[in-house]
């Protein structure tokens, strides 16, 4: 078991965390953010393809600092943070806040058009609707942001998500008891649910970080793909036989998912094709039976239980690992580069893979001299017909934001915007979206 330094920093963990972002309360907005009280909008450009343009440019920072671990449930409105842990408990978390904020708005584009068109300021004209969600922990430092971006612009749509990891996702909306699932590994093809056929759209890129708590080892590491899998394997139980600047018998804690998880499918997929001998295809899946290491539920929970002991390690979505000041390793990748994971060293990778579809996600181990290792798509997961059109048509442009110009997100927080040849696959998934008599939502 994880010595830990600090046993009330490392968040309870449930089999089922329901991170909950409410971002329209009572008509006023509710800010949901990892780290952010307000999230920031990054004026960086996104390629944007087809019929999507930029309407608006807006600046906004603002700085807040929280005793809340990092990935539990944060909701900031008039001021106050609550931090929710992933037992359900709520705590008043000590925060100061900093803000300074310049905007400047030009809007550039036609006033929107018919409801049923999507991009630029159409995307922003849709009926009301309270949309629910859950699924991916990878993800929701992303959409936290993209949620509350996008509400600043259409109030009348709110977003209700549940981080719950991507199997629990599936689950919920092949259940039909959300309006969307969130997922890093696609349903396979033909798959169904209560709702009838389904649409899976791409709408995150990211690096999945190996992150450690193992002071003698300093900042990023060189770990090669069989040392990471000898790790957790159990073959490498000493720091020492990484790095003699760590003593022997400086012990090694790994650190793995509980729930069923797409980061562990890319993370296990990646030791897989790496080093077979010593982590076979047998443990390679969304929850394979780990040979040794402490569990945690979502990114956040193995991001705690890493700093919250002594010699650990864990794997995590990029953001969990900055967000929380933890180092994370330089891996080798297959041209023998250490490269650690970045806007850059993710795109590049993702660009190693130009013919990503839902039936073909993976893009780990790219071949690239720049290329990250351990990266991966996200995917949203809707119903082709849906039962009620004004949720639909909301549904549909917020994705259609959130895959292109919502891009503009990412970089600020550890994700790398979506190429443009994934924002055409968004687009043109979309647009099969139909209403239940079968006749398109968009044109």
């Amino acid at each position: 078991m994880i010595n830990r330094v600090s046993p009330e920093a490392t968040p309870q963990r449930s089999v089922r965390r329901w991170a909950v972002i409410t971002l329209v309360v009572a008509g006023g907005l509710v800010a949901a953010a990892c780290g952010s009280s307000s999230p920031s909008k990054s004026a960086s450009a996104t390629t944007t393809p087809k019929h999507h343009k930029t309407s608006s440019s807006a600046t906004s920072s603002t700085t807040t600092t929280s005793t809340a671990p990092t990935g539990s449930t944060t909701t900031t409105a008039a001021g106050s943070t609550t931090a929710t842990t992933a037992a359900g408990h709520s705590t008043t978390a000590t925060t100061s806040k900093t803000t300074t904020t310049t905007k400047t708005t030009t809007k550039t584009t036609a006033a929107p058009t018919a409801n049923n068109a999507l991009g630029g300021s159409n995307d922003f004209n849709t009926p009301a609707a309270a949309l629910t969600g859950a699924g991916s922990t990878f993800d929701q430092p992303l959409f936290a942001r993209q949620f509350y971006d996008f509400n600043k612009d259409d109030s009348k749509v709110s977003v209700n998500y549940a981080s719950v990891g991507s199997g629990a996702g599936e689950t919920d909306i092949l259940a039909g008891s959300v309006n969307f699932g969130a997922s890093d590994v696609p349903e396979p093809a033909g798959t169904t649910g209560s709702g009838g056929a389904i649409l899976q759209i791409p709408v995150v890129l990211g690096g999945i970080a190996m992150a450690y708590n193992e002071p003698c080892l300093g900042a990023n590491v060189h770990l090669t793909g069989t040392q990471i899998a000898q790790i957790y394997s159990g073959k490498i139980t000493d720091w020492h036989t990484i790095s003699s600047s760590c003593p022997s018998g400086s012990n090694i804690e790994t650190v793995h998912r509980a729930d069923s998880s797409g980061t562990t499918n890319a993370f296990t997929n990646y030791m897989t094709k790496v080093d077979p001998a010593d982590w076979p295809s047998s443990l390679d899946g969304k929850q394979p039976t780990f040979p040794n290491g402490e569990a945690g539920n979502g990114n956040a929970g193995v991001a705690g239980d890493v700093q919250g002991g002594s010699g650990t390690i864990g794997y995590v979505e990029l953001a969990y690992a900055l967000q929380s000041g933890l180092n994370y390793a330089a891996v080798q990748n297959a041209a023998g580069q250490f490269v650690v994971p970045s806007l850059a060293s993710v795109s590049a990778d993702a660009a190693a893979f130009p013919n990503v579809t839902a039936t073909n996600y993976l893009i780990v181990n790219g071949t690239g001299s720049g290329d990250y290792p351990i990266s991966t798509y996200s995917w949203v997961i809707v119903y082709q017909k849906q039962s009620n059109t004004n949720n639909g048509l909301a549904l549909g442009k917020m994705l259609d934001w959130m895959a292109t110009a919502g891009q503009s997100d990412a970089s600020a927080i550890g994700y790398a915007p979506l190429p443009s040849n994934i924002q055409s696959l968004a687009i043109s998934t979309i647009e099969q979206m139909e209403n239940s008599s079968g006749s398109p939502l968009f044109s």
